[in-house]
Parts: C-alpha cells; structure tokens; sequence
C-alpha cells in the first residue's frame, strides 16, 4: 500500500468473504491515543479497520514522521508479515476505533483462496517496500536535487573524549594544499574525475573516473600538483559531457536484461532517480572546495577526511573526533556557518 494514500480492504471481496473474514478475527477497541504497535515490534498480525481513524508514523533521527491516516476498511500490517520483518513504522489511534485483527497464518490462507486479492495485496506490497527503502536510505542513491541533508554519524566515544588533547599533525597535504585545491576543483570540473575522497593524516587520494567508473585511483598529493602528471591520467572533459555520460551509463544499466530481474520496488527507485537525475552544480563543487583549507585549520576541531562527488549531492566530512558528517551542498554553507564564526 502507498503510504500516502488509503486503501480498501474490503473492495476485492464478496460480502460472502467479508463475513468469512470477519469470522477469523478479532475484534478489538482502542481507544484516542491508544498504539496499536510500536516501530521495530514483531510481526504477527494483520489488522483492518471496523470503525476508526488511525496515524501511520515512524521516528527517524529522534523525531517522528507521520506517514498517512487510515480509516474505515483499510488494511495495514502485511508488510512485516510478508517480508518476515519487524515493523517499520508505529501505528495509533488518532479516535476510538474497532479493529479486526487476524492472525498472519489465518490471513496468508484466506489471500491464498483469493487470488485476485493476493495480486492487489502483491502490488501494494511492492509500493510499500518500495517507500520503505527510500527511507532507510541515508542518503539517495543519486542524490535528489531540491533537498537539504545534514546527517551526523557518532563514532567511538573513547576517541570523541580525547579529541581536543590530541595536536594536529601537518601532513603533506597541508604543506601542499594551496597548489592541490585548485588542481582537485579542475579534476571536478574540467577532467574525467567525478569523485574524490580527499585524506589529510594519510596524503591518500582517491578519485574515480567517468570512463572506468567500478575502479578507484590512488594518487599522492605531489603528484596531483603537477600538470604533466594530470593530463597523463586525467583526460579533459567538460562537465556537461560528464554528465551526459552519466545519464547514458544509467539508461543502459536499465535497459539490460538483467535490470528486469531485480525486484519490483527496486527498479521502480532506480528508474525515478535516473529520471530526475542532475549532477551537482559546478559552482557548488567550487564553494566547497574553496572552504576545505578552513575546515582544516579549525582550532582542535579539524577536518582528517573529505569525499565529494558531481554524483550525490552529499559531502561527507570526518573530523579528528571521528564523527562523521554528511552534508549537502546547500547544508555545506549551515555547516561552515555553525563551525568558522
């Protein structure tokens, strides 16, 4: 079922399977504000509702995110019980409401004499999985254009307590940073990379390339300070062409004939954010790059690792108290803000 809509139980069966279903369950009262179960419970119920009006919500990052509203003869439920999971969102009472509850082994032997009910339920179930997966998703596999994102990772505590007594150490990087940024920005923008993972302490740097796009190159910061060395491996593209390569390598991982073997919910997610696909804005890419040397340099709160890709609009930063941030790039300005004054 599509979380965002409400759907009828009761519209695929004859008043002869109503009452037969009717018969199998329980019938049961709860009152306003009454949960009926919590996110992460066992699965072991189907419910409809008699009488009643329900909230659908799940808590994601400490706050809780109301999914819909369910009324008279929706159904909810099958998701856990069919994937053989836990509950993925909590489900209350929002007035007095009577439910049927079916047990999940009495329900998958009623749907097995229905098949048409099965093929409906079978379909909703595939949207359902489809809305779950988008939200346990951290971050969008292509990165969605139009969104703010700003998700902080905790490490090790041990680690976060001695952050502040441990000195930063200059490495090569450091020593070479004013001639490495703008030769990182000009990979981003004007050659073949589309991602790089950028790591201070070690001088490793990572990039991946439009044109052999599974493997990821290590390269050390002297290197990439030298012209001669990156035209050698870094051949000139303009970004625009990138991105035109980018689209044609998702349109023909869908049409292989393998894509169609993946489950529904998956090719459905895959084609919409091929569809809506838009790199990352250049100027972006070059508003962050230009602020990587202050982030550095912030007083026993440093930068040790930074990734950015014309891909995802998601940057992500790990610092020296080995937390990690997530940012996108409109998030990336909140970010320097709350941490440079």
């Amino acid at each position: 079922m599509d979380m965002n809509q409400t759907v009828s139980f009761f519209k695929e069966l004859t008043e002869p399977d109503i009452k037969e279903i009717k018969s199998l369950a329980n019938n049961i009262f709860y009152a306003k504000d009454d949960l009926i179960f919590s996110q992460g419970d066992e699965a072991n119920s189907f419910y409809i509702i008699d009488k009643g009006r329900l909230s659908v919500y799940y808590n994601k990052n400490g706050t809780d995110k109301e999914l819909c509203t369910l009324t008279d003869n929706d159904y909810f439920g099958e998701m856990a019980i069919y994937n053989q999971d836990k509950r993925s969102a909590s489900v209350k009472a929002i007035e007095d409401s009577n439910l049927f509850e079916i047990d999940k082994n009495v329900f998958f032997n009623f749907v097995d004499k229905h098949p048409l009910l099965a093929e409906k339920i079978h379909g909703n179930l595939a949207l359902r999985n489809e809305e779950l997966a988008l939200r346990e998703n951290l971050v969008d596999m292509t990165g969605l254009s139009g969104k703010r994102l700003h998700i902080s990772i905790k490490g090790d505590p041990s680690l976060r307590e001695s952050a502040f007594m441990r000195e930063r150490y200059e490495s090569v990087v450091d020593k070479l940073m004013d001639k490495l940024e703008p030769n990182l920005e000009e990979l981003l923008l004007n050659r073949c990379v589309y991602r790089l993972f950028l790591n201070f302490n070690s001088g490793e740097i990572r990039t991946a390339s439009i044109f052999d796009p599974f493997i990821e190159e290590i390269h050390t910061p002297d290197k990439l300070i030298d012209k001669a060395y990156l035209d050698r491996h870094f051949p000139i593209i303009s970004f625009d062409e990138k991105a035109r390569m980018i689209k044609s390598i998702y349109q023909f991982i869908s049409s292989d004939s393998h894509f169609n073997q993946l489950p529904v919910h998956c090719r459905n997610i895959i084609d919409k954010s091929h569809d809506i696909w838009q790199p990352v804005a250049r100027e972006e890419i070059s508003r962050v790059m230009n602020k990587l040397g202050k982030l550095r340099s912030i007083q026993s709160f440093y930068l040790r690792n930074f990734s950015i890709s014309m891909i995802v609009d998601a940057i992500r930063m790990q610092f020296n108290c080995d937390g990690t941030h997530i940012v996108s790039s409109e998030d990336y300005q909140h970010f320097l803000n709350d941490n440079l004054e």
